[in-house]
């Protein structure tokens, strides 16, 4: 487990015994000099061993990892016997051991209570032959049933057939304005060139859940509401497979569950797509350790699009796909930019999961959002583009906020104006240069940071997008993180 972080504990005889430790190579962990895990307590019964303890976030001490808001790897292994001491620890072996990625600090609530009164909705796309590709969106129209009365929805949780667990991506739920009675049922490939506008106009995310997440409860004063004469009635049911090996013998019936009550909240929420628009022109270079992607929302749009008093974002969801290492959603009011809405240096395509915020952000007209990925594209020998296979990429925010507003999407991409008037192009052009040379490299990247990017909105007329040029700025005062108090 090198290099990592380590806490070492078992009970003996009755006694429990905990070891603040560290690795300094693949062997036995050594004990910290100073034991900063403090043992709650400690027992075994049929079922196991049981260990409670706790520590600082920071402890100060450099042989601790300092826990924040980013996505962890927690490695774990185990022993039948219990040894004397953390020296005379027996090697694991190969089959007593695991990880799982986690983020300690922003998960959601797991002890709500649901209200007895619910009602459940499952969307899914019954028995699908999913094809044998790579990648396959694919699209189901539904209907929400006839309510007598307002409802909010207050939970989701993913329903997957447990055979295809490894072949459901993500999963995206909007809704759709334009969609009729006559086209309820309706399964087609999302995205195709022939999927008709009204199925192009479902918008609004509802909920984005995507590989490595679990059910998603909404705060006690806020809900999804249903059942009013302006609330969606029809939702597009977004399901993105991944099947790299392109098995032919497929088929799912996988979804999501939504949980209705008719015991309302206060707030109505909403869902919006931040970040980078996912076109072709969205380029990463090969060979690149840490090249930055970045997704632009001009105050143009929040100005036309939020409502005067502005909105409160509870939580989000930050995506990428295989390349991404850390996604930042930040914030910039007036010039200043404020503390991060999210941040993660150590993004898991494999856990993607809804953070949600300790402190509720408000957002105000004119406020705007960058959205940067690093991607680590060093064991790639051809350019990446953005796309919706799993192949290729996407650097994207899903906001969850209240009140509910009509604005429900704004992304950017850069325009590569320095090269040529046309992105595409520059692409071509992109694809044809010396990406092992770390001049060009370097050069790309600033090119990118300083380009005109190309931003489309919607605002109070849902269906209307907005679309302009703008810079993406410089704060004039960065956001400093505090320094580290530690003596």
């Amino acid at each position: 487990m090198f290099p990592s972080d380590v806490v070492v504990g078992w009970v003996k005889d009755g006694t429990a015994v905990l070891k603040d430790c560290h690795t300094t190579g693949h062997f036995t962990p050594e004990v910290d000099t100073s034991q900063d895990w403090h043992l709650i307590s400690g027992f075994e019964n049929d079922f196991g061993t049981v260990l409670t303890f706790s520590r600082k976030l920071d402890t100060c001490d450099g042989n601790d990892t300092i826990i924040t808001d980013d996505t962890v790897k927690a490695i774990y292994s185990y022993h039948p016997d219990d040894p004397d001491s953390v020296q005379g620890m027996q090697w694991h072996g190969v089959k007593r051991r695991g990880a799982q990625s986690l983020m300690f600090l922003s998960s959601t609530k797991s002890d709500v209570t649901i209200p007895a009164n619910n009602i459940h909705i499952d969307l899914v796309s019954p028995n699908f032959a999913v094809p044998s590709v790579d990648t396959r969106y694919q699209c189901t129209i539904h209907k929400i049933p006839t309510l007598t009365k307002k409802h909010h929805m207050i939970r989701y949780e993913p329903v997957i057939q447990k055979e295809n667990i490894d072949y459901v991506h993500h999963i995206v739920v909007t809704t759709c304005p334009e969609v009729t009675e006559a086209d309820v049922g309706t399964s087609f490939e999302c995205y195709s060139r022939g999927t008709p506008r009204r199925f192009q106009t479902c918008s609004e995310v509802v909920v984005a859940w995507a590989v490595g997440g679990v059910a998603f409860n909404m705060p006690e004063h806020v809900g999804f509401a249903f059942g009013e004469a302006d609330s969606p009635k029809y939702l597009r049911l977004e399901m993105h497979y991944n099947n790299p090996t392109m098995k032919s013998d497929i088929v799912d019936s996988s979804g999501i569950r939504l949980v209705l009550t008719p015991d309302t909240r206060q707030f109505d929420a909403a869902g919006m797509s931040i970040g980078v628009n996912v076109d072709p022109t969205h380029f990463i270079p090969p060979y690149q350790k840490a090249f930055l992607s970045t997704g632009y929302c001009s105050p143009e749009c929040t100005e036309k699009g939020l409502p005067e008093n502005g909105i409160k974002i509870f939580g989000l969801l930050q995506h990428a796909h295989l390349l991404g290492a850390g996604i930042i959603t930040r914030h910039i009011r007036n010039g200043t930019e404020l503390s991060p809405i999210a941040e993660d240096d150590h993004y898991d395509f494999n856990y993607q999961d809804i953070r949600v915020l300790k402190e509720e952000r408000e957002v105000k007209r004119g406020d705007s959002f960058i959205v940067e990925c690093t991607y680590d594209s060093s064991r790639r020998n051809k350019p990446t583009i953005g796309g919706l296979s799993t192949q290729e990429e996407m650097c994207v925010s899903f906001l969850y906020y209240y009140p509910r507003t009509t604005m429900s999407l704004c992304l950017g991409l850069p325009v590569y104006d320095q090269i040529s008037k046309d992105p595409s192009k520059a692409v071509t052009q992109f694809n044809g240069w010396n990406w092992r040379d770390d001049n060009v490299q370097h050069m790309f990247q600033d090119l990118v940071n300083n380009s005109t990017y190309r931003i489309i909105c919607n605002g109070p007329e849902r269906l209307k997008i907005h679309r302009h040029f703008s810079v993406v700025p410089k704060p004039d005062i960065p956001f400093q993180k505090p320094q580290r108090q530690c003596a």
